[in-house]
């Protein structure tokens, strides 16, 4: 017992360290949410969850002031209410206002017979990436990281040994966003001044993280969002191929709204409501009717997606998740699996579909992470601690 009381004196003495609180916001197609979560030691604590849907518009220039409204906002409400600035801030943000692709920067080396080190292949990326910025009027590089090193042609993915060769190429994810509209977003870290916040591209954070998480190598990531739906392939755990059209939920509530003449928000009740089949067979029978040619429309999308890489194999595992899975005819296109052929040679592909509560491992929620449209927030999370 003077043991114990001694321990309790001396810590008294000693300062505690300051919580490690970060803050995720994810940046969607016709919602912005933000979750506020804490580590301690190996469980995460989800403090905090906050949701706002976006104003009916429909351009996203229109909603860059309401988006950079709402950061600001949340994050002076976050730090009034802990009394300090959060550790990080991490932003990511939907395809629909910004633009990803797999970037390729080349460099000749003069010396082929030096032993290539990382410093070189550092300073290529550097270079690579400052020129497109310097040479872009329209676009801003606002985010990038490097997936693969080529050299001669062939992968490298060790530059401990003696390599050498004439030629590098390092193939960068590269997120691009119009240059009036990030001149927009960079208002608010300007105006947030010493707040630690860095915007990231959602499809790359889900396609860098899930495979972590997941603790799976080779993997087919389609994330079905309210305007559109995007998909990454990933082997080795690094991404090798990304698609994008522009078909999401939010197509499907808008073939509701025309087919009954009703409003978006009372559409959307009666979407739901449909896939939870409480609605009468006959206004059923109607939607049903009119999510037919909806629902050709993007299966037509999604095969032509991934059939416009003639080097595309699919791999084991295909993942699902995101807002518009909620449609459950979406759901039984990918189970079925006729898409499947031509692009993989298994006879039987597992396709599984990631909601956050299932995969949120060692976590302890005061609020709970839940549902397809919440896994990005994971991602959001993971990638935090990696940005350390």
């Amino acid at each position: 017992m003077e043991i114990m009381a001694l321990r309790d004196i001396f810590r008294n003495f000693f300062p505690k360290a300051a919580p490690d609180i970060r803050v995720a916001i994810d940046i969607g197609s016709m919602s912005i949410k933000t979750v506020l979560f804490e580590k301690r030691g190996q469980n995460l604590i989800i403090i905090k969850k906050m949701v706002s849907q976006y104003p009916l518009r429909e351009e996203p220039a229109d909603l860059i002031k309401f988006i950079n409204s709402y950061i600001r906002e949340e994050l002076f409400q976050i730090i009034k209410e802990l009394h300090r600035v959060p550790s990080k801030v991490v932003a990511g943000v939907s395809g629909d206002f910004l633009e990803n692709s797999i970037h390729s920067i080349k460099a000749g080396r003069p010396h082929k017979n030096k032993q290539l080190t990382e410093t070189e292949v550092g300073e290529i990326f550097m270079k690579g990436r400052d020129d497109f910025s310097s040479g872009n009027s329209d676009s801003v590089l606002i985010d990038s990281f490097p997936l693969r090193t080529l050299v001669n042609g062939y992968e490298i993915k060790d530059l401990s040994g003696d390599i050498q060769g004439d030629s590098v190429e390092i193939l960068i994810f590269a997120s691009y966003m119009k240059k009036a509209h990030w001149d927009q977003f960079k208002t608010i870290k300007d105006v947030l001044g010493g707040i630690p916040l860095r915007f990231v591209s959602n499809q790359f954070v889900n396609a860098f993280s899930l495979p972590k998480i997941l603790k799976v190598s080779d993997a087919f990531f389609v994330d079905v969002g309210a305007k559109a739906t995007e998909m990454s392939l990933v082997e080795g755990e690094r991404i090798r191929t990304i698609h994008r059209f522009p078909i999401g939920g939010y197509h499907f509530t808008k073939i509701v709204s025309d087919a009954l003449g009703v409003g978006y928000i009372e559409a959307d009740n009666i979407k739901r409501q449909y896939e939870d089949q409480v609605l009468p067979a006959s206004v059923s029978a109607k939607i049903k009717g009119a999510f037919e040619k909806g629902i050709r429309g993007w299966k037509d999308e999604f095969v032509a997606s991934i059939s416009s890489n003639a080097h595309f194999i699919l791999p084991a595992s295909v993942y699902a998740f995101g807002g518009g899975l909620y449609i459950s005819e979406i759901q039984d296109f990918l189970k079925e699996g006729e898409w499947t052929a031509g692009v993989s040679w298994r006879e039987k592909t597992a396709v599984s579909f990631l909601s956050a509560e299932k995969i949120s491992h060692n976590m302890l929620d005061i609020t709970k992470l839940s549902g397809f449209n919440e896994v990005s927030f994971l991602s959001l999370i993971y990638y935090s601690y990696v940005l350390d």
